[in-house]
Protein backbone atom coordinates (compact mmCIF):
# COMPACT_ATOMS: atom_id res chain seq x y z
CA UNK A 1 0.00 0.00 0.00
CA UNK A 2 1.34 3.44 -1.18
CA UNK A 3 1.32 6.02 1.68
CA UNK A 4 -0.74 8.75 -0.12
CA UNK A 5 0.93 11.59 2.40
CA UNK A 6 4.28 10.27 0.76
CA UNK A 7 3.07 10.16 -2.92
CA UNK A 8 1.92 13.57 -2.56
CA UNK A 9 5.37 14.80 -1.21
CA UNK A 10 7.14 13.01 -3.68
CA UNK A 11 4.76 14.33 -6.85
CA UNK A 12 5.36 17.76 -5.35
CA UNK A 13 9.48 17.37 -5.32
CA UNK A 14 9.50 15.95 -8.81
CA UNK A 15 7.20 18.44 -10.15
CA UNK A 16 9.39 21.04 -8.50
CA UNK A 17 12.38 20.11 -10.38
CA UNK A 18 9.81 20.32 -13.67
CA UNK A 19 7.68 23.18 -13.27
CA UNK A 20 7.96 26.80 -11.84
CA UNK A 21 4.92 27.71 -8.95
CA UNK A 22 2.74 25.34 -7.97
CA UNK A 23 3.84 22.03 -9.23
CA UNK A 24 -0.04 20.66 -9.47
CA UNK A 25 -0.56 23.37 -12.05
CA UNK A 26 2.70 23.00 -14.42
CA UNK A 27 1.94 23.92 -17.87
CA UNK A 28 3.92 24.00 -20.64
CA UNK A 29 3.56 24.61 -24.60
CA UNK A 30 4.21 22.94 -27.72
CA UNK A 31 8.00 22.91 -27.16
CA UNK A 32 8.37 18.82 -27.81
CA UNK A 33 5.92 18.72 -30.11
CA UNK A 34 3.34 17.15 -27.34
CA UNK A 35 0.73 19.96 -27.70
CA UNK A 36 0.88 20.91 -24.18
CA UNK A 37 2.02 19.24 -20.87
CA UNK A 38 0.43 19.49 -17.74
CA UNK A 39 0.70 18.83 -14.42
CA UNK A 40 3.41 17.14 -11.63
CA UNK A 41 4.29 14.57 -14.54
CA UNK A 42 3.50 17.05 -17.68
CA UNK A 43 0.72 14.42 -19.17
CA UNK A 44 0.59 15.54 -22.27
CA UNK A 45 -2.10 15.54 -25.74
CA UNK A 46 0.68 13.95 -27.82
CA UNK A 47 1.20 11.11 -26.24
CA UNK A 48 -2.15 10.63 -25.04
CA UNK A 49 -1.40 10.73 -21.24
CA UNK A 50 -3.41 13.97 -20.76
CA UNK A 51 -6.38 13.15 -22.07
CA UNK A 52 -7.25 10.06 -19.51
CA UNK A 53 -6.94 12.34 -15.94
CA UNK A 54 -9.29 14.93 -17.77
CA UNK A 55 -11.69 12.42 -18.70
CA UNK A 56 -11.83 11.00 -15.38
CA UNK A 57 -12.67 14.60 -13.68
CA UNK A 58 -15.28 14.87 -15.77
CA UNK A 59 -16.51 17.88 -17.79
CA UNK A 60 -18.44 19.93 -15.45
CA UNK A 61 -15.02 20.26 -13.17
CA UNK A 62 -13.36 21.68 -16.55
CA UNK A 63 -15.98 23.64 -17.35
CA UNK A 64 -16.32 24.93 -14.05
CA UNK A 65 -12.68 25.96 -13.77
CA UNK A 66 -12.30 26.92 -17.31
CA UNK A 67 -15.64 29.32 -18.25
CA UNK A 68 -13.96 30.55 -21.40
CA UNK A 69 -11.91 27.52 -22.71
CA UNK A 70 -13.28 24.47 -21.20
CA UNK A 71 -15.72 23.41 -23.74
CA UNK A 72 -12.74 23.27 -26.19
CA UNK A 73 -10.66 21.31 -24.04
CA UNK A 74 -13.03 18.79 -23.25
CA UNK A 75 -13.26 18.40 -27.01
CA UNK A 76 -9.26 18.36 -27.09
CA UNK A 77 -9.64 15.70 -24.80
CA UNK A 78 -12.38 13.84 -25.69
CA UNK A 79 -11.64 13.57 -29.42
CA UNK A 80 -8.97 12.57 -31.42
CA UNK A 81 -5.51 13.50 -31.02
CA UNK A 82 -5.16 14.97 -34.04
CA UNK A 83 -8.09 17.11 -32.99
CA UNK A 84 -6.59 17.74 -29.98
CA UNK A 85 -3.36 18.91 -31.17
CA UNK A 86 -4.93 21.51 -33.32
CA UNK A 87 -7.27 22.78 -30.44
CA UNK A 88 -4.77 23.16 -27.77
CA UNK A 89 -1.86 24.73 -30.78
CA UNK A 90 -4.59 26.97 -31.54
CA UNK A 91 -4.27 28.62 -27.94
CA UNK A 92 -0.28 29.51 -28.60
CA UNK A 93 1.89 31.51 -30.06
CA UNK A 94 4.73 29.01 -31.26
CA UNK A 95 5.24 27.19 -28.05
CA UNK A 96 3.84 30.03 -25.84
CA UNK A 97 0.25 29.66 -24.92
CA UNK A 98 -1.73 32.84 -24.31
CA UNK A 99 -1.75 34.02 -20.95
CA UNK A 100 -5.24 34.04 -20.25
CA UNK A 101 -5.54 29.97 -21.76
CA UNK A 102 -3.01 29.21 -19.25
CA UNK A 103 -4.56 30.54 -16.44
CA UNK A 104 -7.70 28.69 -16.84
CA UNK A 105 -5.19 25.42 -17.24
CA UNK A 106 -3.79 26.09 -14.05
CA UNK A 107 -7.22 26.82 -12.34
CA UNK A 108 -8.01 23.26 -14.08
CA UNK A 109 -5.14 21.11 -12.73
CA UNK A 110 -4.67 22.63 -9.07
CA UNK A 111 -8.37 21.76 -8.71
CA UNK A 112 -9.53 18.54 -6.41
CA UNK A 113 -11.06 16.58 -9.05
CA UNK A 114 -7.37 17.34 -11.31
CA UNK A 115 -5.32 16.90 -7.87
CA UNK A 116 -6.84 13.63 -7.02
CA UNK A 117 -6.83 11.97 -10.75
CA UNK A 118 -3.08 13.19 -10.73
CA UNK A 119 -1.96 11.07 -7.49
CA UNK A 120 -4.14 8.50 -9.16
CA UNK A 121 -1.91 8.48 -12.38
CA UNK A 122 1.07 8.28 -10.43
CA UNK A 123 0.17 4.93 -8.49
CA UNK A 124 2.18 2.77 -10.75
CA UNK A 125 5.29 4.55 -10.30
CA UNK A 126 4.80 4.57 -6.69
CA UNK A 127 4.85 1.24 -6.21
CA UNK A 128 8.11 0.93 -7.80
CA UNK A 129 9.28 3.10 -6.22
CA UNK A 130 8.30 1.67 -3.12
CA UNK A 131 9.85 -1.44 -3.64
CA UNK A 132 13.13 -0.36 -4.91
CA UNK A 133 13.52 1.91 -1.47
CA UNK A 134 12.51 -0.81 0.00
CA UNK A 135 14.62 -3.45 -0.97
CA UNK A 136 17.88 -0.29 -0.92
CA UNK A 137 16.86 0.15 2.68
CA UNK A 138 16.97 -3.67 3.84
CA UNK A 139 20.24 -4.02 2.00
CA UNK A 140 21.47 -1.22 4.76
CA UNK A 141 20.00 -2.82 7.52
CA UNK A 142 17.73 0.65 7.81
CA UNK A 143 14.23 -0.70 6.78
CA UNK A 144 11.99 0.94 7.02
CA UNK A 145 12.41 3.06 4.10
CA UNK A 146 12.14 6.44 5.02
CA UNK A 147 10.50 9.31 3.19
CA UNK A 148 13.48 10.87 1.42
CA UNK A 149 14.32 7.26 0.40
CA UNK A 150 10.50 6.95 -1.39
CA UNK A 151 10.83 10.13 -2.91
CA UNK A 152 14.18 9.92 -4.23
CA UNK A 153 13.65 6.41 -6.18
CA UNK A 154 9.92 7.90 -7.32
CA UNK A 155 11.89 10.74 -9.14
CA UNK A 156 14.33 7.70 -9.92
CA UNK A 157 11.65 5.69 -11.80
CA UNK A 158 9.91 8.83 -13.23
CA UNK A 159 12.86 10.61 -14.95
CA UNK A 160 15.21 7.82 -15.29
CA UNK A 161 13.67 4.20 -15.91
CA UNK A 162 15.75 2.60 -12.65
CA UNK A 163 18.96 2.27 -11.22
CA UNK A 164 20.29 0.04 -13.97
CA UNK A 165 22.61 -2.39 -11.94
CA UNK A 166 23.82 -0.04 -9.30
CA UNK A 167 23.15 -0.66 -5.81
CA UNK A 168 24.82 -0.93 -2.52
CA UNK A 169 27.69 -3.04 -2.93
CA UNK A 170 28.70 -0.46 -5.46
CA UNK A 171 28.38 2.67 -3.40
CA UNK A 172 30.71 0.43 -0.57
CA UNK A 173 33.42 0.00 -3.25
CA UNK A 174 33.21 3.64 -4.43
CA UNK A 175 33.94 4.04 -0.74
CA UNK A 176 36.38 1.99 -0.42
CA UNK A 177 38.40 3.31 -3.54
CA UNK A 178 38.06 6.83 -1.88
CA UNK A 179 39.22 5.56 1.44
CA UNK A 180 36.23 6.50 3.87
CA UNK A 181 32.66 8.16 2.80
CA UNK A 182 34.44 11.66 3.72
CA UNK A 183 36.79 11.50 0.67
CA UNK A 184 33.79 9.39 -1.44
CA UNK A 185 31.78 13.06 -1.06
CA UNK A 186 34.80 14.94 -1.69
CA UNK A 187 35.75 13.22 -4.98
CA UNK A 188 32.06 13.28 -5.93
CA UNK A 189 32.67 17.23 -5.69
CA UNK A 190 35.74 17.25 -7.11
CA UNK A 191 34.08 15.98 -10.23
CA UNK A 192 31.21 18.34 -10.46
CA UNK A 193 33.28 21.08 -10.07
CA UNK A 194 35.06 19.93 -13.10
CA UNK A 195 32.12 19.87 -15.02
CA UNK A 196 32.55 20.92 -18.76
CA UNK A 197 30.63 24.43 -19.76
CA UNK A 198 29.59 21.71 -22.78
CA UNK A 199 27.22 19.81 -20.00
CA UNK A 200 23.86 20.43 -19.47
CA UNK A 201 23.64 22.09 -16.03
CA UNK A 202 27.00 22.92 -15.61
CA UNK A 203 26.63 26.00 -13.35
CA UNK A 204 24.45 24.19 -10.62
CA UNK A 205 27.25 21.50 -10.54
CA UNK A 206 29.67 24.07 -9.64
CA UNK A 207 27.80 25.57 -7.25
CA UNK A 208 26.59 21.80 -5.96
CA UNK A 209 30.37 20.96 -5.63
CA UNK A 210 30.86 23.92 -3.08
CA UNK A 211 27.52 23.50 -0.99
CA UNK A 212 27.85 19.52 -0.87
CA UNK A 213 31.52 19.53 0.06
CA UNK A 214 31.89 18.38 3.91
CA UNK A 215 28.25 18.69 4.19
CA UNK A 216 26.24 16.06 3.03
CA UNK A 217 24.65 14.43 6.01
CA UNK A 218 26.00 10.89 7.68
CA UNK A 219 22.86 9.37 7.66
CA UNK A 220 22.08 10.59 4.01
CA UNK A 221 25.86 10.21 2.34
CA UNK A 222 25.16 6.40 0.86
CA UNK A 223 22.23 7.77 -0.77
CA UNK A 224 24.09 10.80 -2.20
CA UNK A 225 26.82 8.65 -3.62
CA UNK A 226 24.13 6.19 -5.21
CA UNK A 227 23.20 9.31 -6.76
CA UNK A 228 26.67 9.70 -8.29
CA UNK A 229 27.28 6.51 -9.44
CA UNK A 230 23.28 6.52 -10.87
CA UNK A 231 24.10 9.61 -12.95
CA UNK A 232 27.10 7.75 -14.45
CA UNK A 233 24.88 5.76 -15.95
CA UNK A 234 23.58 8.25 -18.21
CA UNK A 235 24.79 10.43 -21.34
CA UNK A 236 27.94 12.30 -19.70
CA UNK A 237 26.90 15.26 -21.18
CA UNK A 238 23.57 15.05 -18.47
CA UNK A 239 25.02 13.22 -15.80
CA UNK A 240 25.26 16.52 -13.92
CA UNK A 241 21.81 17.07 -14.18
CA UNK A 242 20.72 13.76 -12.79
CA UNK A 243 23.06 13.90 -10.43
CA UNK A 244 22.14 17.97 -8.98
CA UNK A 245 18.34 16.08 -8.71
CA UNK A 246 19.50 12.91 -7.17
CA UNK A 247 21.63 14.94 -4.61
CA UNK A 248 19.20 17.87 -3.80
CA UNK A 249 16.71 14.96 -2.49
CA UNK A 250 19.52 13.12 -0.74
CA UNK A 251 20.99 15.86 0.86
CA UNK A 252 17.79 18.03 1.43
CA UNK A 253 19.47 21.05 -0.98
CA UNK A 254 21.00 21.54 -3.80
CA UNK A 255 20.85 23.72 -7.39
CA UNK A 256 18.81 22.44 -9.66
CA UNK A 257 17.40 24.77 -13.08
CA UNK A 258 19.32 27.65 -11.76
CA UNK A 259 17.26 27.55 -8.18
CA UNK A 260 18.90 26.36 -4.92
CA UNK A 261 15.89 24.22 -3.54
CA UNK A 262 15.72 23.14 -0.11
CA UNK A 263 13.84 20.09 0.73
CA UNK A 264 15.22 19.08 4.35
CA UNK A 265 11.72 20.50 5.78
CA UNK A 266 9.74 18.42 3.13
CA UNK A 267 11.73 15.08 4.38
Amino acid sequence: MVNEAWLATALETTGDFETAGNPWGGVTGDFDGMGISCGVLQWNIGSSSLQPLVQAAGEPAVRAAMPRFGADFWRACTGTKTAGLAIVRGWQNGARLKPEVKAELVALLVSAPMVAQQMQASTRVARTADRLATGWAASRGTAPHAKRDFCWFFDLVTQNGGLKGVALAQVQGFVAAAGNAEKAVGAICDRLAATPTAHAGFKDCWRNATLWRGAVPDAWRDLFILSHLRAQKSRPEYAGVVLNRKGAIATGQGWVNGELMNFDGRF
